[in-house]
């Protein structure tokens, strides 16, 4: 549906701010408990190494392109200090569609781009409201804080 060029978000979707990838929340499934999200990113934004906090998720570009880097945790010392090896990256495109299903949903994602926003589709099992990131102590290892997510207008 996303690569037939015929879907279409609301257009806050399609306009990026200068201070920070956005979150849109489009739906809410009470009955079904799913939720769907559309996020912004302007040229260069990122998140950093997060989790999905076990929640599965299918994500599919609407506009532009996004690198998706994924991770796995390879060692853990104390409760939060992980160290995590890069295991792959790619640049999904304007109608293509991936998912994470725990345990596999170590990842980053960005825009690259230098002058194009981008827009991409967020299914969760449940609405996100907050996941684990990852901030870097160097030789590929992480401490582990609690992140809160809310989402933009």
């Amino acid at each position: 549906m996303i690569s037939s060029g015929d879907f279409k978000l609301p257009a806050v979707c399609y306009r990026p701010s200068p201070d920070h990838y956005q979150r849109h929340e489009l739906y809410g499934s009470e009955r079904h408990g799913y939720s769907v999200v559309a996020m912004t990113w302007a040229p260069g934004q990122g998140t950093a190494l997060h989790d999905h906090a076990g929640l599965w998720c299918v994500e599919g570009v609407c506009a532009g392109a996004i690198e998706v880097e994924q991770y796995e945790p390879v060692e853990r010392e104390a409760p939060d200090r992980f160290r995590f090896a890069r295991r792959q990256s790619h640049i999904a495109r304007t109608g293509t569609a991936g998912s994470l299903i725990p345990p596999y949903e170590y990842h980053r994602i960005s825009n690259t781009s230098e002058s194009e926003p981008a827009v991409s589709l967020h299914i969760y099992e449940r609405t996100m409201t907050e996941c684990h990131v990852f901030e870097p102590l160097g030789d590929g290892w992480y401490r582990r804080a609690a992140c809160e997510l809310c989402f933009d207008d």
